[in-house]
């Protein structure tokens, strides 16, 4: 960090304290940067004369240029900033995450966007050694943003099938299957299901045509695993109410209301 000297002549740099103080330039860095290095009565002499100069110690920017790394990864997502705090999925996944870079000494930079344009400048201006990108929607967009940066990057719930793309994720289809035939082997045959969204601002009992629609792939993906588990053991999965919460406790409670107020109600649920 440079300051002005008297007149605003010119900065205060290291090499100004440094001079002030009687010592070399590699001492004065050691100071602010390595200071169990330097003995004691050196570094109150050149604190004192920092202090005096009004200079607030080196300009960090330049020892991340030198370094060509910034030490923070950033996790970016095409939803609003507050996806990262108010979605239950985002914060499990922000925890990892956290414990992960608490354990290597890496920082972390959220980049979110409230649309399109937005996102791209704050993917390309973000100040972080590579990415790891939410894919919960606008996954392609992600991705195609990350690479432009070219830095590493890792995408989360990536719904391709591009080899190419480091990818972690679930398969929803063989995972919600097994959740479908732990019930089916226990003898149910009367089933409902609560959905997460399959589309933003909706909830309700959704037709088989929201769900080929659906915005969010892995919502459509669980189901597709549970009714092909259920139609393996006969149950008629027309008759299967599917219903679509908002991921809170108000439309789940609608929705177990609505799904309890059937004639037949279901013996088991898959959520």
């Amino acid at each position: 960090m440079a300051s002005l000297t008297a007149g605003n002549r010119r900065p205060v740099r290291l090499a100004d304290i440094a001079k002030a103080a009687g010592v070399s330039h590699g001492t004065a860095s050691n100071v602010f940067s390595r200071p169990e290095i330097v003995r004691e009565e050196v570094r109150e002499r050149v604190r004192a004369a920092a202090e005096a100069m009004g200079y607030g110690g080196p300009d960090p920017k330049g020892r991340l240029l030198r370094a060509g790394k910034v030490n923070a990864i950033g996790v970016a997502t095409a939803e609003p900033l507050s996806y990262f705090f108010d979605d239950p999925f985002a914060r499990v996944m922000m925890a990892g995450i956290s414990q992960a870079c608490d354990a290597t000494g890496a920082g972390i930079s959220l980049v979110s966007a409230a649309n399109n344009e937005q996102l791209a400048w704050n993917i390309q201006s973000a100040l972080v050694d590579g990415f790891i990108v939410f894919c919960i929607e606008g996954g392609s967009r992600l991705v195609e943003l990350a690479r432009e940066r070219k830095l590493p990057f890792v995408a989360l719930d990536l719904d391709s099938e591009d080899g190419s793309v480091a990818a972690i994720g679930v398969d929803n289809i063989a995972g919600a299957g097994m959740a479908a035939r732990h019930l089916t082997d226990l003898g149910h045959r009367r089933f409902a299901v609560l959905a997460l969204p399959f589309a933003d601002d909706r909830t309700g009992i959704v037709s088989a045509e929201q769900v080929r629609a659906a915005t969010y792939a892995g919502t459509r993906n669980r189901l597709t695993g549970y009714l092909r588990e259920l139609s393996r053991v006969g149950v008629d999965i027309s008759k299967v109410p599917v219903y679509e919460t908002a991921n809170d406790v108000a439309s789940t409670k609608a929705g177990l209301e609505t799904i309890f107020a059937s004639d037949a109600p279901p013996t088991a649920i898959l959520a």
